[in-house]
């Protein structure tokens, strides 16, 4: 059988912005979704699997749903199954089915939810089986990750094939809620044909030889300016020869340069931009070094770059080292980041800098997102366990 796994498909993300950049980053999440799904279409895949974050939010607008239904009805005339799982952005309590949209898909023929239920600290996994394959999904269980797959590696049956489909991938420098120990992979390495994670939003896999851990990565970028790939799609897989391929597919177009400048900032900029032959259609990321005593305008910059013709344009600055501080940084200079881990490493009563940076910049991007306040809660709880020792009462 052969099945296509992607994740983190965010439909119904509208990014602020001007009205023309708002109207066509919603569009681009559906577009991606519609071209992965011909993708799968075209090479006649069993099954789609869909590793959460269907959905950007958890409240849905009546467009974002009809667009949603047209994409699944094209799978169901062709008779292509779907198994999804619900991830952080459209999780909800796993009983209150009556708001689950996943399960208005479920109950409208579209899809099969994965799911499982804990009754007095006891687990019952939900079994999806087509043809001689077993498919367990998990969702999102957040911080206790760990707890659900060391439960439900007791319950696999290592001589059949056992496929687990859940919202996580392997922690390490990445510090977000839900990710899960590596061990925790590890158990189930002989049990399972394949695992089908989600939440992180670049393409990786686990072991790098023989994997068994797969994470496609989100098919268009829900955060422009720290993805760190330009790859994007999914993944096929054969569950009889174990054979997989990432298939990639075109998300909207981005392009990151570097702008250095000798003396009238704003002059320069102008002319560099035009040099760029932007069509309107572009996310632009442009990386300036300020100069000693310095100062950049970001937004009007910004301003310059989209009336040059990128569809949004960021700015990203890097300062010279002798302006934040005595730590060398590449070429001399500094970004943002870099100097706050400066700071930071002042700070007395923080263990570990890089991990209390990587908390500082999550807490900003959940920050922006009005809905994201039970995840900065809890991530902020997280990072007082580990790092000062204070129990969240």
């Amino acid at each position: 059988m052969k099945i296509l796994h992607c994740s983190d498909i965010h439909l119904g993300k509208r990014p602020f912005g001007t009205r023309e950049f708002s109207e066509k980053r919603y569009l681009d999440f559906f577009k991606a979704f519609d071209e992965m799904v011909d993708i799968g279409i075209s090479e006649n895949v069993e099954l789609l699997i869909v590793a959460g974050d269907l959905f950007d939010k958890k409240e849905l607008s009546p467009d974002t749903l009809e667009r949603t239904e047209k994409i699944f009805q094209k799978l169901k005339n062709k008779e292509i199954k779907v198994f999804l799982i619900e991830g952080n952005h459209d999780n909800i309590n796993g009983n209150d089915e009556i708001n689950s949209w996943l399960g208005y898909l479920e109950k409208k023929g579209f899809v099969h939810r994965g799911k499982y239920k804990i009754n007095n600290k006891e687990y019952n996994f939900e079994k999806f089986r087509i043809g001689d394959v077993n498919i367990y999904g998990l969702g999102y269980p957040g911080f206790l990750i760990d707890e659900v797959l060391e439960k439900l590696n007791f319950e696999l049956n290592e001589n059949e094939k056992n496929i687990v489909v859940v919202h996580t991938a392997l922690g390490g420098s990445e510090y977000l809620p839900g990710l899960a120990a590596t061990e925790s992979i590890k158990n189930l390495k002989d049990k399972v044909i394949y695992i089908a994670g989600g939440h992180l939003h670049s393409y990786q896999v686990y072991p790098k030889e023989k994997p068994y851990f797969f994470i496609p990565g989100s098919l268009e970028y829900w955060n422009i300016l720290n993805e760190k790939s330009n790859r994007k799609g999914g993944i096929i897989f054969d569950t009889e020869s174990g054979e997989y391929n990432f298939i990639e597919i075109t998300p909207r177009k981005r392009i990151e340069v570097n702008f250095e400048y000798q003396k009238d900032v704003k002059e320069e900029f102008k002319k560099f931009c035009d040099e760029l032959k932007l069509t309107g259609e572009e996310l632009v990321i442009v990386n300036i070094q300020i100069k000693e005593n310095g100062f950049v305008n970001i937004a009007e910059l910004e301003s310059i770059l989209e009336n040059s013709g990128a569809l949004k344009g960021y700015i990203k600055l890097r300062y010279l080292d002798s302006m934040v501080g005595d730590i060398i940084s590449e070429k001399g200079y500094y970004t943002i980041k870099e100097a706050e881990k400066r700071i930071i490493s002042e700070w007395e009563d923080f263990k570990d800098t890089d991990k209390i940076l990587e908390y500082l910049q999550k807490f900003k991007e959940y920050q922006e997102e009005s809905d994201r306040k039970e995840d900065f809660l809890s991530l902020f709880d997280k990072m007082l366990e580990e790092e000062i020792g204070i129990e969240n009462k």
